[in-house]
């Protein structure tokens, strides 16, 4: 028998009877994602044997098995590479990928509305067309919006850092769902900070959201791919759980996702597109390179390139930050310029102002948890995508000849602003109109 199946036995019609060899442990870690159009796509742990591998092997990293997609993975050699790429029912096999949090600086018109004094300028830019003057540092704007439920019932899962829970402004609604090295601690402060522009009381834009921490980075903000579609598998899986959960209200799920790797990853997209159809809505930084944002994943996987809503980030006034991605995997802009939110320590009551596309994208992500009051939305994160579009506002272009949606919770956003309350899609699946009084 020849080398090549030294350590690895390829189940074929012809090697079914070889006998499974030792595994030669180590090698470089990779994503295998099997075939789910396959005529018989096979179980991840008969794929493992295939490789003399099982699910408690040392080389075995994560199994991901849910609804959407399933795969794991693990540390191989050569010789398993070669034999998973010829199994016509594993439709990707990727090297594990460098990924890190993005980085951060220090520095309506129609509806009755409601208003919230003493907000970050970010949450009176999404509920205004006008630019903001005066200091972005300050609490002193004020945060309009038409439905009072502010994301009630919705669960926000922010994957990153980690999750301060006991802030403050997380109340009880703030838990650590899972985390790649089991330490549930988020020693970094980004992923506390996102959520508190998600959904934090006062600092938020949903404020009655259920805030779910997925940690998938370490300490200094970086990690691996793996780890990342380790972290979505977990989601997919709690939210075809809570779909069937009548013990407490739900309205459906959004995944929050402000990281970036220096390329394109095809199996973060994948999994991204597989959770999108699995009904969860995914929203994504666009990336802090000043570059297109189609370089990078996930950002790659929004705009016109996929399903998920991909953000920019914009200054006070209005301009697409120097820092901030641009191009056509960007959907819209939002405020990310000297932004206030939770940080970690001091009894839960800290405050901190960084500045990215990483604290653009949480205003966004609480804008879809806002909209899911209305069903048809929540059940649809195509048309919430389209929702989102259409009541942002137009403001001119991004320096690189393309033209620049300013993110809006649609209660002050011109004509045909309405909020979220009465929209159905319009005639021939195109756009919106008002239904209902």
């Amino acid at each position: 028998m020849n080398g090549l199946i030294l350590a690895c036995v390829l189940s074929t019609i012809t090697a079914l009877a070889a006998p499974i060899q030792h595994h030669q442990s180590g090698g470089i870690e990779h994503i295998v994602i099997i075939d789910s159009n396959h005529p018989s796509p096979p179980q991840v742990i008969e794929v493992l044997q295939r490789l003399a591998l099982h699910s408690n092997h040392s080389d075995v990293h994560h199994i991901y098995n849910n609804s959407a997609f399933q795969g794991f993975a693990a540390s191989m050699r050569s010789h398993c590479l070669d034999l998973l790429a010829n199994m016509s029912d594993v439709s990707l096999v990727e090297k594990t990928t460098s990924v890190s949090r993005e980085r951060t600086e220090t520095r309506q018109t129609s509806l009755t509305y409601q208003t919230r004094p003493n907000a970050p300028w970010g949450l009176q830019r999404i509920s205004s067309t006008a630019s903001i003057s005066g200091n972005a540092k300050t609490m002193d704007y004020t945060y309009s919006y038409a439905n009072p439920s502010l994301g009630l019932g919705t669960d926000i899962y922010i994957l990153d850092t980690g999750l301060f829970t006991t802030h403050s402004v997380f109340g009880s609604r703030a838990k650590t769902l899972w985390s790649f090295d089991g330490n549930t601690t988020d020693l970094d402060g980004h992923g506390t900070h996102v959520a508190g522009t998600a959904a934090g009381a006062v600092l938020g834009v949903a404020s009655n959201a259920n805030i779910l921490g997925i940690k998938a980075l370490s300490t200094d903000g970086g990690g691996w791919s793996s780890n990342v579609i380790a972290g979505i598998d977990q989601v997919i899986q709690t939210h075809d759980a809570r779909k069937f959960d009548p013990s407490t209200p739900f309205t459906g799920s959004v995944l929050s996702m402000s990281l970036a790797s220096s390329s394109p990853v095809t199996a973060i997209n994948a999994a991204i597109t597989a959770a999108v159809a699995a009904g969860i809505h995914v929203v994504v930084a666009a990336g802090n390179a000043a570059t297109d944002a189609c370089s990078s994943s996930p950002a790659s996987s929004g705009g016109t390139a996929g399903p998920a809503i991909a953000v920019g980030s914009i200054s006070p006034t209005g301009s697409r930050s120097t820092f901030s991605n641009y191009g056509p995997c960007v959907d819209l802009y939002a405020p990310g310029e000297d932004v206030i939110s939770a940080w970690p320590g001091a009894g839960g009551m800290l405050v901190r102002v960084l500045s990215g596309t990483s604290m653009a994208t949480p205003h966004v992500t609480g804008i879809v948890a806002y909209g899911m009051s209305n069903a048809t939305l929540a059940g649809d994160p195509g048309m919430m995508k389209e929702w989102v579009l259409s009541v942002g506002s137009r403001g001119g272009g991004d320096g690189q000849g393309g033209e620049m949606i300013m993110a809006g919770n649609g209660v002050l956003a011109g004509a045909g602003g309405e909020g979220i309350l009465g929209f159905e899609k319009g005639e021939g699946g195109v756009g919106f109109r008002m239904v209902g009084g």
